[in-house]
């Protein structure tokens, strides 16, 4: 019946790893677009900056501060994510570690029985 128990529970701490690395991959991917994003929108606000030599009308200078506004809202938006996505990464890498303990001291356990049966 132990001998059982171990291996069941070293297949879960399997799966719970492969679920772990599964979240861990999705959640590299996602803040390397967000990555990409935040570039794209500084870009954007750097090329609203530049302003033509020609004349602006009191709309034009509003539509320009509106968006420039909202460029800014976005990065911060997005610089938000991205310092969640960091805790979540480094909240799954903890737990990894965590599961790769647990089966070590699964496997020792498994050993002692094993020892204490022969």
């Amino acid at each position: 019946m132990k001998k059982n128990k171990n291996n069941l529970f070293l297949t879960l701490k399997k799966l719970k790893r492969n679920k772990l690395l599964n979240n861990l991959s999705t959640l590299n991917n996602e803040k390397e677009k967000l990555n990409f994003i935040q570039e794209t929108l500084k870009e954007l606000i750097i090329t609203n900056e530049k302003s033509d030599f020609e004349q602006l009308t009191g709309s034009d200078l509003k539509r320009k501060s509106q968006l420039r506004q909202s460029l800014m809202n976005k990065i911060q938006i997005s610089n938000n994510r991205e310092n969640y996505l960091s805790d979540e990464i480094n909240n799954n890498i903890l737990e990894l570690s965590k599961i790769e303990q647990q089966k070590k001291k699964i496997k020792e356990k498994k050993i002692k029985e094993n020892i204490k049966k022969e």
